[in-house]
């Protein structure tokens, strides 16, 4: 009883220190700069929690920051928001919620994994303030309520040390090609320009 006792306040000063420390970095939603989001989102089911993104020709998904630096999307593999799925229970944290801002977070990380053209000039840091930029940017416009709180949490968890060691570890997973040649199964698409 003891030994259990003294893990579990271990466990609980880990979890504080961590909290701490990720609360000290956190920002308010003020300090995020508005962007402009255009173009499409396409996305095509491969499996469960497993999803192509697509991009379009004519219109393709980018995101332009404040300082006018663009990020544009290219193919790759995608789950949405790596919400864990207890979580999505609670209104505003549906992997899919934030759809924009969460395929231009995933790739960010898959330009650093497969050391695509540019990933250099990001870092874990700066991934997570985009993805917090992009929220902002569709809570601004209106194509999602503005949830402050939501912003903040998100911005916490893909700024914390786990998110960063998936930023420094994680693999390259370059998309299967043989999907998204044809027309898709399902797809999803969200149009910004209309």
């Amino acid at each position: 009883m003891i030994i259990r006792t003294r893990l579990l306040i271990e466990r609980v000063v880990i979890l504080f220190c961590l909290l701490s420390s990720a609360f000290a970095t956190a920002k308010d939603y003020d300090e995020f700069q508005l962007g402009k989001l255009e173009g499409k989102l396409i996305v095509q089911w491969i499996g469960p929690d497993q999803f192509l993104f697509i991009p379009d020709r004519q219109k393709p998904l980018k995101f332009t920051r404040s300082n006018g630096s663009v990020i544009q999307p290219g193919r790759m593999l995608t789950d949405g928001g790596s919400i864990p799925r207890p979580i999505w229970i609670l209104r505003n944290y549906s992997p899919w919620g934030y759809a924009p801002a969460f395929i231009v977070h995933d790739w960010l990380f898959d330009m650093k994994h497969c050391k695509l053209p540019g990933y250099e000039a990001f870092s874990h840091r700066d991934a997570a303030d985009v993805m917090a930029e992009v929220m902002k940017s569709m809570m601004e416009t209106k194509l999602v309520a503005v949830d402050k709180a939501t912003l903040f949490s998100m911005h916490l968890a893909v700024s914390s040390p786990i998110a960063e060691r998936l930023w420094k570890e994680g693999k390259c997973v370059p998309p299967p090609a043989d999907f998204g040649a044809k027309k898709p199964i399902a797809e999803y698409e969200l149009d910004f320009d209309k």
